[in-house]
C-alpha cells in the first residue's frame, strides 16, 4: 500500500478491511476468533475489539505458516472444524462461506475449500478437480502444465479443515522454492493420501478479489459501492444516477426515499421515508426525518426532523438539532445548536451554540457571537419562541432573547431582550413594544 497505515487499517465503504474481515466470519457463523498479525501488529491490535484474540507471526513465512503460529491458541478452543480466511480478500459474500461451512468433513474428507471462477485466471494457481467434483490438486500457476493453465477456477483465500487431520498435518507441510509454507499445500496432503477435498464455488468471481495496493482497493470500493446501491435500490430507494453515488455501508435509508445525483452519504447516516438528498449533497453520521428535502448542503453529526427544507449551500455542524417544518435557506450554518419547529433561517446566517425557539423568523445576515478570545471560550445565546431577528442582528452571547421579541436591522444585542419588545441600535437598546404584542404588565405578571 505504500503507507505508514497498516493495510488492514485502510477504509472500504467507510469501514477498514479489518472490520470487513470480521463481519464476514462471525455472519458466517464463527463463535471463536483468532486474528494472525505480522507486520505493524501494534497498529492492527488498537482496533481490535477486545473480544478478539490474536497472535504474531514472526517471521512471516506465509499462509500455511500464519495457521502454524496460531495452532496453538486455537487447539485451546476443542473446536473440530476450522475456517480460515485471509483478511485482505474483502469482497466474499456471507453466504459463500456459509455454503462453505456447511461441507460435511470427517476423517475421509478433511478439507474443503471456497473457489472461483474467473474470466482471466492469469496469475493465480489453479483447483485441478477429479472426474466425480472433488478437487484432485491445486497447482501454481508457474507449475502448471499447458493443460492446467486451461482451467479457469481459483481459489478465494478461504478453508474450511476437520481439525483432527489438520493438528495432524500441519507440520508436514514443505517448503517453497522461497522459504515459506503454504495453505494449499494441505489439500495436495490430503488428495495424495487419497482423502478427499470439496471445493464450493463462490457466486461470483468479483468475491475473490483481493487488496494489495490501492488500485485493488479502489477496485473493491466500486464493488461493494455498486453492491450497498443495489440492496437499496431493491429496499425502494430512489437512487437516480447510480454512477455519482456513492452510499457507505453503514448508511440505513427506509423505502420511499430519493438520492439524487452527486451525493455522498457517509458513516451511520439514517434517512427516513420519503425525504429527498441531493443532488450534491454530503451527510455525514446525520440523522434526516421523513418527507424532508436537502440538496446542495453539507451535514456532519445533525439531527433533523420531519419537512425540513435545506439548502442549497448550507452547513450543519456537529451538534446542530433541527426539529420539524423549519427551513434552512442558502449559506445557512448551524453548529451545535437546537432550532425550534417551524423556524425560518432563509438566508447568510450562523446559530453557533444557541437555543432557537420555535416560529422564529431569523433574517438574512444573523449571527451568534459565541466565541470570546479574550476567556478562549463560548456561551450559548436563547432565543424564545415567536422572536424576529432582523436582518445583520448579531446576538453577542451570553444573551436572551424573549418570546416575541423584535431586533431592527444591523442591531448588536449585548443585553437581554425582555419578551414582546422591539430593540434597535448598536449596542441595541429598546424602542418599543411590538405592535400587537400585549403590554409589558400583562406579557409578564
Amino acid at each position: 500500500m505504500r503507507s505508514a497505515r497498516h493495510k488492514m487499517l485502510h477504509l472500504l465503504a467507510g469501514r477498514p478491511l479489518l472490520q470487513h474481515a470480521l463481519d464476514l466470519v462471525h455472519a458466517a457463523g464463527a463463535t471463536s476468533i483468532v486474528v494472525v498479525l505480522g507486520h505493524q501488529a501494534d497498529q492492527v491490535r488498537r482496533v481490535l475489539p477486545e473480544s478478539i484474540d490474536s497472535v504474531i507471526q514472526e517471521p512471516p513465512l506465509g499462509t500455511g505458516h500464519a495457521v502454524q503460529a496460531a495452532a496453538e491458541r486455537i487447539q485451546r478452543s476443542g473446536a473440530q472444524r476450522l475456517l480460515v480466511h485471509l483478511g485482505d480478500v474483502p469482497l466474499v459474500r456471507p453466504g459463500s462461506l456459509q455454503r462453505l461451512i456447511a461441507t460435511q468433513l470427517g476423517p475421509q474428507a478433511p478439507v474443503a475449500l471456497l473457489s472461483a471462477r474467473l474470466s482471466d485466471p492469469h496469475g493465480y494457481g489453479r483447483v485441478i478437480r477429479a472426474a466425480d467434483g472433488t478437487v484432485a490438486c491445486m497447482v501454481e500457476e508457474v507449475d502448471a502444465t499447458p493443460e492446467q493453465r486451461q482451467v479457469d477456477e481459483i481459489w478465494s483465500g478461504s478453508m474450511l479443515f476437520w481439525t483432527p487431520w489438520l493438528w495432524q498435518q500441519l507440520p508436514n507441510l514443505p517448503r517453497s522454492a522461497k522459504g515459506e509454507y503454504y495453505l494449499p499445500e494441505l489439500v495436495n496432503l490430503a488428495t495424495a493420501a487419497g482423502l478427499r477435498v470439496h471445493a464450493v464455488l463462490a457466486e461470483d468471481e468479483t468475491e475473490v478479489q483481493g487488496v494489495n495496493d490501492r488500485q485493488q482497493l479502489a477496485a473493491a470500493e466500486a464493488v461493494v459501492r455498486r453492491r450497498i446501491l443495489d440492496s437499496l435500490m431493491l429496499s425502494g430507494v430512489t437512487i437516480v444516477d447510480p454512477n455519482t453515488t456513492y452510499i457507505e455501508s453503514q448508511v440505513h435509508i427506509e423505502p420511499d426515499v430519493t438520492i439524487q445525483p452527486g451525493c455522498h452519504l457517509r458513516g451511520s447516516t439514517r434517512i427516513a421515508r420519503g425525504s429527498e438528498i441531493g443532488p450534491n449533497t454530503l451527510l455525514l453520521d446525520s440523522d434526516i426525518g421523513a418527507d424532508c428535502r436537502v440538496w446542495f448542503s453539507v451535514l456532519e453529526g445533525a439531527v433533523v426532523g420531519a419537512r425540513v427544507r435545506i439548502g442549497p449551500f448550507s452547513h450543519l455542524r456537529p451538534g446542530a438539532v433541527i426539529e420539524d417544518d423549519v427551513t434552512l435557506g442558502n449559506y445557512a450554518e448551524v453548529k451545535a445548536s437546537r432550532i425550534g419547529a417551524g423556524t425560518q433561517m432563509h438566508h447568510f446566517a450562523y446559530m453557533g451554540d444557541a437555543d432557537i425557539g420555535e416560529r422564529v423568523n431569523v433574517a438574512a445576515g444573523t449571527i451568534t457571537v459565541n466565541y470570546s478570545s479574550e476567556t478562549d471560550s463560548k456561551s450559548r445565546t436563547v432565543v424564545e419562541d415567536d422572536a424576529s431577528l432582523g436582518s445583520d442582528t448579531l446576538l453577542v452571547a451570553p444573551v436572551h432573547v424573549g418570546a416575541g421579541a423584535m431586533t431592527g436591522a444591523g442591531a448588536v444585542v449585548t443585553h437581554d431582550v425582555p419578551s414582546g419588545e422591539v430593540w434597535l441600535g448598536a449596542p441595541a437598546r429598546p424602542h418599543r413594544r411590538r405592535r400587537g404584542y400585549p403590554p409589558a404588565a400583562a406579557a409578564d405578571p
